[in-house]
């Protein structure tokens, strides 16, 4: 693919992707309207006249980076992945539109609200109590990205939501029906799932009983914090995560304004607390490893670490962006949540990093290998 432009959204390149299901090519795009990413993984030929199997992907950080088991977006992202290579012709549009269009500051409000609730209010209602339609999602990027690749068939979608036909019609692109995507429901994603199938999504009732928070979540409102200018705290909530067994982490969500740049924080346990040195880490969020790629250097990183600190019963994690670097607001957001004592830095060697938090004043010392 070369670089082309189709409205706002500019057509970057291609790449070879090596997943699980076998080799695809990624085409990368940017939206200039928005500053975010989209990629189009596909395989087989795209320009023929039959209907060509799909499935319009948005984003969800929170099980396709951090590993969450609260939702079924990952299951569904790997789902697509194998039915498109067994088809062995088919696109998947990876659109980065988090929190069903409306970001994921929202998201994690909509996640807080409803768990301060005790799981009374649904995802749907919390984002109404946010003011919120319940889905902002735009589909122009996938007109545009069809046009682009030279995808000329009606697609036949691979999605539970009905309603997505039709918003995607709407959006100018020729759908010829849609194939349900089976993702079997766990004592965490109950509540979310069944949510999603009362509001009209083509799923069972999931049935069972839920997993219980280990702790309260408190509706919180949003404040600046002291001694790091320009930042706020935006939510507070609890999510568990593979590792490998189901672990409850705390998502923090703190907004820079200054910067425009949201930080996330994970922490396990009560580092301030412990009777052991928490675990300390930073981890990259790069978009074409949240696929389920054969060789994920980065997520294999995560995996172990994040059993590392479930182990441990204590630790403390730092998100940060494909290409950014550790910045003194970050760590600052990072030296919060551990304790002056002393803490035990989990590889690979960051210098900055390392060096910033003994600025905070946290020891660090190597954690065992």
């Amino acid at each position: 693919m070369t670089p082309a432009i189709d409205g706002a959204l500019l057509a970057l390149d291609e790449r070879p992707l090596d997943t699980v299901h076998g080799r695809f090519q990624a085409h990368r795009f940017h939206n200039l309207t928005t500053g975010q990413p989209a990629v189009a993984v596909a395989t087989g030929d795209l320009t023929g006249r039959s209907p060509l199997l799909a499935r319009v992907h948005s984003s969800c950080i929170t099980s396709e980076v951090y590993g969450a088991c609260d939702c079924d977006c990952a299951e569904q992202l790997d789902a697509a992945l194998a039915a498109i290579a067994v088809a062995g012709r088919g696109v998947l549009f990876y659109l980065t539109q988090e929190g069903r269009g409306a970001g994921f500051a929202a998201k994690a409000r909509d996640r807080m609200l409803v768990q301060a609730s005790g799981n009374r209010l649904t995802t749907f209602e919390a984002y109404s109590q946010l003011g919120l339609w319940r889905d902002q999602r735009s589909y122009d990027e996938v007109a545009a990205a069809c046009r682009l690749l030279g995808v000329r068939a009606p697609l036949r979608l691979l999605t539970n939501n009905p309603e997505k036909l039709a918003t995607l019609r709407d959006a100018g692109v020729a759908v010829a029906g849609h194939l349900p995507l089976a993702v079997h429901a766990s004592p965490y994603s109950r509540h979310y799932l069944d949510a999603k199938s009362r509001s009209g999504h083509l799923l069972a009732s999931a049935g069972g009983d839920a997993a219980q928070l280990p702790e309260p979540v408190r509706r919180l409102a949003p404040r600046r914090l002291r001694g790091v200018p320009g930042v706020f705290r935006i939510a507070s909530y609890l999510i568990p995560l593979r590792a490998p067994a189901p672990t409850w982490f705390r998502l923090h969500l703190y907004l820079d304004v200054a910067r425009a740049r949201e930080h996330v924080v994970l922490t396990h346990g009560t580092p301030r607390r412990a009777g052991a040195a928490p675990l300390v880490h930073v981890q990259h969020d790069v978009l074409l490893e949240r696929f389920p790629l054969r060789r994920p250097r980065r997520a294999r990183v995560w995996a172990r670490a994040r059993a590392a600190i479930a182990r441990q019963g204590a630790g403390c994690v730092l998100f940060l962006g494909e290409r950014e670097t550790s910045q003194a607001a970050s760590l600052a957001l990072l030296a919060r949540h551990l304790p002056r004592r002393g803490a035990r830095w989990l590889g690979p060697t960051n210098d900055a990093v390392v060096t910033g938090l003994l600025r905070e004043g946290v020891k660090l010392s190597p954690a065992a290998s």
